[in-house]
């Protein structure tokens, strides 16, 4: 058993043949989460008998385009559809948007300073952006933008790099001043980014690739963010992933991770085309109503460390 430290959660990574002895629970390192790469097949009864949770380690939020906007919105659960379109009737009344083909310099370093200036006030940000600069203005991959501007500030944007290999749009990077945070400026960023990638042709929009463990890096609410934004949670390797693999986690506990902490889950055989379950880890009651999701086979309450359908 190695423990690791992954900004700020103190993870076990055990082997296969140490599974049965459950190290773990003697070592005197403090363990958050105890986790198993690549787990085989076969030990699938052992671990979940043992808490963990089978799940693929990244997932990728998906979604197909259709043909127009009023088709995408009318999949919708009615809240979500009058939330995007009460967000987009408010920044059309007061924000000036551009969409730059071509990526401009000047407007892509102010969007990078706003960038920043977010990613700064959370736990564990990381300004990624920053590292891709280069490439969004000169290739080879090709990138669009949309911004979005308050007289002459920048009060928002994203970038898109263009995927014609997987016919799709990934949404990469976002960002929204405090004040527009607030309007909910981001849904109407990512449907122009939509209704762009639809005039260009393509058949999907990706709206990030996340860690398969919210409560950490990300938190839950995202989860149900993107989900009322019309995406729907897959496996990174099920969408043009070549790297994507799968692990089983124990959550031993929440010391560092919010309350609640979300894990989907395989339903069934690891790898397999089927829905995902959504595990909610909580040491108190929550409405589990809030995470359902169309894509999703079932939403679980369990405690931490604890085997499935233990309850908190």
């Amino acid at each position: 058993m190695k423990v690791i430290d992954e900004h700020g959660l103190s993870v076990a990574l055990i082997e296969p043949a140490e599974l049965a002895a459950a190290p773990w629970l003697t070592a005197a390192d403090h363990i958050d989460v105890v986790r198993m790469q690549n787990p085989p097949g076969e030990l699938a009864p052992e671990l979940a008998a043992g808490g963990f949770i089978r799940k693929p380690e990244m997932l990728t939020w998906l979604a197909r385009l259709g043909p127009d906007e009023d088709g995408f919105l009318a999949r919708l659960e009615t809240k979500p559809r009058q939330d995007i379109r009460r967000s987009q009737r408010r920044a059309a009344a007061a924000l000036r948007e551009e969409v730059q083909d071509r990526v401009d310099a000047g407007t892509l370093d102010r969007f990078l300073s706003l960038y920043e200036e977010r990613v700064a006030g959370m736990q564990y940000g990381v300004p990624y952006a920053r590292r891709h600069r280069e490439s969004v203005l000169h290739g080879p991959q090709k990138y669009f933008a949309v911004f979005a501007f308050e007289g002459e500030e920048l009060v928002g944007g994203c970038l898109v790099l263009e995927c014609p290999d997987e016919d799709a749009i990934r949404i990469r990077f976002s960002a929204v001043s405090e004040s527009w945070r607030r309007h909910s400026l981001a849904r109407t960023l990512y449907f122009s980014a939509m209704r762009t990638a639809r005039l260009k042709g393509y058949a999907w929009a990706t709206l990030g690739d996340e860690p398969n463990l919210y409560g950490h890096l990300t938190q839950a609410g995202l989860f149900s963010f993107k989900v009322n934004m019309g995406f729907e949670a897959v496996p990174s390797q099920a969408f043009a992933d070549p790297t994507g693999c799968d692990e089983a986690d124990l959550v031993l506990n929440l010391t560092a991770l919010n309350d609640p902490c979300l894990i989907l889950g395989y339903s069934g055989p690891a790898g397999a085309e089927q829905p995902l379950t959504g595990h909610l880890i909580t040491e108190g009651g929550i409405d589990d109503r809030k995470f359902a999701a169309p894509f999703l086979n079932a939403v679980e309450l369990r405690s931490p460390g604890s085997p499935r359908g233990t309850q908190p």
